[in-house]
C-alpha cells in the first residue's frame, strides 16, 4: 500500500523535497524519530521519505483518542501506518511504554512531540515524552522538519489545496543524549532543531 498507492499519491498532491537523507546513514540501531506536525500529510510523506530499510522498521504514534476510538480506525490506521495509540492526556506511561517495547525490539518510532497538528502552521511547545523516550532506551532522536504540509492540507481539510506550495521534508543529524541530561533539556534542543528545519524563507512555488 505505501509503495504502490499512498506513497506515489502522496508525491502528486505534494510535490515534496528531501534533504538530508545522508544524515540517516551513521544510523546503527532503533532511533526516535520526531517532527513538526501541521497536516495529515505528515506521517505518510516521513513514511515515503525514508529508505526502505528504515521505513519498514518505524511504527507511529498515533493519538488513541483521534485514531483508535473504534475498532474500525483503530485496525485501519494501525495496519496502514503501522501504528500503535498515544493517549494525549492523562497518564501518559502506558504509550510510552509501549514505545520503549519497540525500541527494544529494535523498532524505530516516529512521534509528534507537540502532540497535536498546529492551528495554523507555526510550530507549538514541546512535550518531554519523546525525550524521556530518548533518555530511557539510549536511543537518539532524528530531528524531522516539514515544509509546507499545511499550505497542502492545513487542520480541518481533508481534500488537498493545489496552491502550488513546495512542500520539503527534512531530516537532521541524529541528537545524541548527553550523559546527565534533562528530559526538559533534550526536548528543548530536539525543539530547537526541529524548528531550524521546518522554517523556510525560501519556499519555492
Amino acid at each position: 500500500m505505501h509503495r504502490t498507492v499512498l506513497t506515489p499519491y502522496m508525491w502528486v498532491c505534494a510535490r515534496p523535497r528531501v534533504e538530508g537523507r545522508e544524515n540517516l546513514e551513521s544510523l546503527s540501531g532503533p532511533a526516535v524519530f520526531e517532527a513538526n506536525h501541521a497536516s495529515h500529510l505528515d506521517t505518510p510523506l516521513i513514511l515515503g521519505a525514508l529508505p526502505g530499510s528504515i521505513a519498514s522498521r518505524l511504527a507511529v504514534g498515533a493519538a488513541a483518542d483521534y485514531f483508535f476510538t473504534s475498532a474500525v480506525t483503530g485496525v485501519s490506521t494501525a495496519l496502514l501506518f503501522n501504528a500503535f495509540p498515544v493517549q494525549r492526556s492523562g497518564s501518559r506511561r502506558g504509550g510510552r511504554d509501549g514505545a520503549k517495547i519497540l525500541l527494544d525490539e529494535g523498532w524505530s518510532v516516529l512521534l509528534f512531540p507537540e502532540g497535536t497538528r498546529s492551528a495554523d502552521g507555526t510550530l507549538g511547545a514541546f512535550k518531554t515524552g519523546a525525550a524521556r523516550l530518548c533518555l530511557e532506551a539510549g536511543v537518539p532522536a532524528v530531528p524531522v522538519g516539514l515544509c509546507g504540509t499545511y499550505s497542502v492540507i492545513p487542520r480541518g481539510r481533508r481534500i488537498p489545496v493545489q496552491d502550488g506550495t513546495r512542500v520539503r521534508v527534512r531530516f537532521g543529524q541524529p541528537i545524541i543524549p548527553a550523559v546527565g541530561e534533562t528530559s526538559h533539556e533534550l526536548r528543548d534542543r530536539m525543539r530547537q532543531r526541529v524548528n531550524e528545519l521546518a522554517v523556510d524563507s525560501t519556499l519555492a512555488r
